[in-house]
This record gives C-alpha cells, sequence and structure tokens, in this order.
C-alpha cells in the first residue's frame, strides 16, 4: 500500500521500494525492542489494549496526512532522500507502535522457560503466516479491489476491532478509549478522501487528469501513472477523440517510412488514443495492442471511449513476455511504455528485447519509441544508453527531440527514437523527404554519451540513469 501512496510523487523505482522497505524494518525493529522493553517492566493485558488503540490511530492518521505530507516532501530533486523522508514521515510511528504488538503478546503468553520456544515460535510463526496472507491477498486482490486509500483505512480498523475483542467488554474506560478510536476511523472514512483523483490496479495507481484544450476550448481527459510528466494517453472527453499529442507525430512519421502498413504493434495501450489516430490515416491497417494491465482496458472502455474493432487485437501481457513468444511479423513497433521519468519497464529496454522487436519487424519494418529524458547533462544518461542499445542490433537509428517550445537541452521532455530495419535505407535523408518539418528536431548524438554500456538483460541500471531526472 505504502508503495501506492509514493508512486504518483516519486515513481515505482527501485528507490521507491529501498526506501519503504528499509524504513519499515527499521521501525519495526525498533518497535521489537521497545515492546520487549516495555513487557519486562510494565506486563499487563491493559498495556496490550492501549497499544492496539495507538495503532489504530497512527495508521489512520495516514489517510488524513497523504494528500499533505507527500505533496510538500516532494518539492526538491533530492529523489532517495525525499522518498525516505516520506516513508518516515508516514509509516514512522504506525510502524513502531505494531512493532511493539509482537514481543508483547509473547511475554504474556510465556509461562514458563519450558515452553519458552514453543511459544516463541508458534507466535513468529503466526506473525509470519499473517504477513504472507497479507502480501498475496493485497497485490493479487485488495489494491485492485478497495484501492490504497481504503486498504489504509482497512488496516487501521483491524487493531481497533482487536482492542474491542480483546479487553474493551470487561472493562468501561477502556470500551471507551476503543470507541474513540472507532470514531477516528469512521471520521476518516467520511471526511477524508484519497490525495488525488485516482484509482488502482493490479500494476500502478493512475491519476486521472481533465482539462481543456485551449485551441479549441474542448474538455479532455487524459490517464498518467506520475504526477509530474504528463499523460500516458489523452482523448477529448466529449467524443473521445484522440487528443493529438506531439510524440504522436514521430509515430506517425515511422508509419510514413515503412513501404506498407498492413499491420502494426503498439506496446502500451493506456487509453488506446494511438490506434483510433492510425486508423484515421490507415483506414485499411490493423494493430495489435499489448497492454499489461487489464484493468485500465476497462477504464479506457468506460473513461476514454475504447470500443471493439476488428482491426483492433487487444492483449493482456507484459510486452517483453509477448515479444518472446510472438511470431506475427509487423510492419511497424511503436513502444510507448516509457511513460514517466519514475516508472521504466527496464525488461523492454535491453539489446534481447530490442533484438526480438527487431525479428518481428518485416524486411523493411521500422520500430519507434517515446521516453521521457533529456538531451544533454546529468539527465541524458538513459537516453543515450537506450540509443547505442539499439545501434547495435539495428543499422539505422535517429534521434527526435519533441518539445518544440524547448531550446534548453537539459530540460526532461519527451523524446521520439526511429528505428529502420532495412540496412539499405538511408534513414536521415528519408525522414528529411517525408517529414521535413520533424527532420529539423533532429539531434546527433555527443561522441562522449556513445560510449556508455549497452543495456542488457543483465545489466540495466535504468533507475540509477532515471534519477538524475
Amino acid at each position: 500500500m505504502g508503495s501506492r501512496l509514493l508512486a504518483p510523487y516519486f515513481g515505482n523505482s527501485i528507490f521507491v521500494w529501498t526506501s519503504l522497505i528499509g524504513v519499515m524494518l527499521g521501525f519495526l525493529a525498533l518497535g521489537n525492542f521497545l515492546g520487549g522493553r516495555l513487557a519486562d517492566r510494565h506486563l499487563s493485558g491493559r498495556v496490550l489494549f492501549w497499544i492496539l488503540v495507538a495503532a489504530s490511530i497512527a495508521v489512520s492518521i495516514i489517510a488524513f496526512s497523504e494528500g499533505l505530507v507527500i505533496p510538500a516532501l516532494a518539492q526538491g530533486s533530492a529523489l532517495k532522500l525525499e522518498a525516505i523522508a516520506s516513508a518516515v514521515a508516514l509509516f514512522a510511528i504506525p510502524s513502531t507502535v505494531l512493532g511493539m504488538v509482537a514481543p508483547y503478546c509473547i511475554r504474556l503468553k510465556m509461562h514458563a522457560i519450558s515452553d519458552s520456544g514453543s511459544t516463541v515460535g508458534s507466535l513468529y510463526a503466526l506473525s509470519t503466516l499473517g504477513s504472507i496472507i497479507g502480501t498475496f491477498a493485497a497485490g493479487f486482490w485488495l489494491m485492485a479491489l478497495l484501492g490504497s486509500h481504503a486498504i489504509v483505512l482497512w488496516i487501521a480498523a483491524v487493531p481497533a476491532v482487536l482492542s474491542l475483542l480483546f479487553l474493551a467488554p470487561i472493562d468501561p474506560k477502556r470500551l471507551a478509549a476503543a470507541s474513540a478510536a472507532v470514531i477516528v476511523l469512521a471520521a476518516a472514512v467520511l471526511f477524508s478522501r484519497p490525495a488525488l483523483d485516482s484509482f488502482d490496479t493490479q500494476y500502478e495507481r493512475y491519476m486521472i487528469r481533465r482539462g481543456t484544450d485551449t485551441r479549441n476550448g474542448r474538455p479532455v481527459i487524459g490517464v498518467s501513472p506520475q504526477l509530474d510528466y504528463g499523460s500516458e494517453s489523452t482523448v477529448y472527453a466529449d467524443n473521445g477523440e484522440p487528443f493529438p499529442v506531439a510524440y504522436f507525430d514521430y509515430f506517425d512519421l515511422a508509419l510514413r517510412l515503412s513501404p506498407q502498413v498492413h499491420r502494426t504493434l503498439l506496446i502500451g495501450g493506456g487509453a488506446f488514443a494511438y490506434p483510433r489516430h492510425q486508423f484515421a490515416l490507415y483506414p485499411k491497417s490493423s494493430t495489435d495492442v499489448v497492454e499489461i494491465d487489464p484493468k485500465l482496458v476497462d477504464v479506457a472502455r468506460t473513461s476514454f471511449f475504447l470500443k471493439d474493432d476488428p482491426r483492433q487485437r487487444i492483449i493482456i501481457e507484459d510486452g517483453r513476455t509477448y515479444l518472446d513468444k510472438a511470431t506475427t511479423s509487423y510492419d511497424v513497433i511503436l513502444l510507448d511504455v516509457f511513460k514517466s521519468k519514475g516508472s521504466v519497464p527496464y525488461q523492454l529496454t535491453t539489446r534481447e528485447s530490442m533484438k526480438l522487436c527487431y525479428d518481428r519487424l518485416t524486411s523493411h519494418g521500422v520500430l519507434a519509441m517515446n521516453l521521457v529524458a533529456a538531451l544533454d547533462g546529468p539527465g541524458d544518461r538513459f537516453l543515450w544508453a537506450e540509443y547505442v542499445t539499439l545501434k547495435s542490433v539495428f543499422p539505422h537509428v535517429e534521434v527526435f527531440a519533441v518539445e518544440q517550445g524547448s531550446t534548453d537541452p537539459s530540460v526532461v521532455q519527451n523524446i521520439c527514437i526511429v528505428a529502420a530495419k532495412d540496412s539499405s535505407v538511408d534513414l536521415e535523408a528519408a525522414v528529411r523527404r517525408v517529414a521535413p518539418d520533424l527532420a529539423v528536431r533532429r539531434v546527433s548524438p555527443p561522441k562522449s554519451r556513445t560510449q556508455v554500456p549497452i543495456l542488457t538483460d543483465d545489466f540495466a541500471p535504468v533507475d540509477q540513469y532515471l534519477i538524475d531526472l
């Protein structure tokens, strides 16, 4: 659940997971220590009752504070420190208090040295079993069913209910205290709201973005996995027409560079805006769209006007596993999965994945990918690592700066890479011929950056490259 609260602001990188795991383990250990010391000095069921009440209140406070604490801490550029600080702010106290429960219960249950091993082993086995059930339930079911905000409240409810069952019925004062905790939870349900207009799936927490096209006043709606950069896919909210985002021009360029456009492959469906755009340009073409997230497909149907079309085949699968086993040949392959600077599926960045794309293309096929990076400076490492990786597979690779208004190469922006399979084609000349307006956005790779290591399945430090963004 913690990863979903932090992901909109910091992405879903290894740094976020490291921060969460490290902080929670650290404060659980602190709670274990404090719980053991407290049990030695004040051993009483009454104290355990208060620990449970405190745990319920501490967790419920997350529901009120997530929309205030994380945005306030996510203002700088030090991703690691900000992620750690946010994890501490939200989860330090709840983890500490919850960590006190196990050692205190062990001490209450321990009657003699002769059975201490059995007592400790049984309670730790029970604790681990609960962790396993919680892990699988959250990852496979609860996240997509309830959402991260609701799960916070359910987690807070558990110790409140346990406190009522444990001692409250025989003590009016403790009953009043437990009831107060339940009231706090009820207030959280009634008055707290998710920090964002968002929804959870098995794979991601997505933000819904609404706005207006300043050129014509029409309402637009988009979906994005992160607050800091653009939308994954955007359509007009009045009729579902695809909103013409800038990088579509370079996907169109790939189609125009191909001698024929019978069948394309799009990895990363989002709200399925680009296939509609493709069909408007090439009505007789067809496309296979690979999208890993089934709930995102459902949301595209209910909120983004996705309709069944015999020209469009939707495949619910990870893009890499699809490439591994696909047998279909494509005229054009479009990669639209590198849409955020905080969530990049590294398995689709490597030489092995690019070789699979090469193999799935027809002899005159073209590959295009959209990614978020900088052209120069500390934030350009991912871009040029991806460039040299493609160059190790494709004979011709060109890089284009998508943002027309950006003159600063260190600015984080959309960048498109186009690669041609046919070694006899002069790709640079072909671009100048079919799209002179886009050819002027071509970027030559600096020699100093073409010496970076190729990304492979064994070596792909994508998160480390992206941290400078």
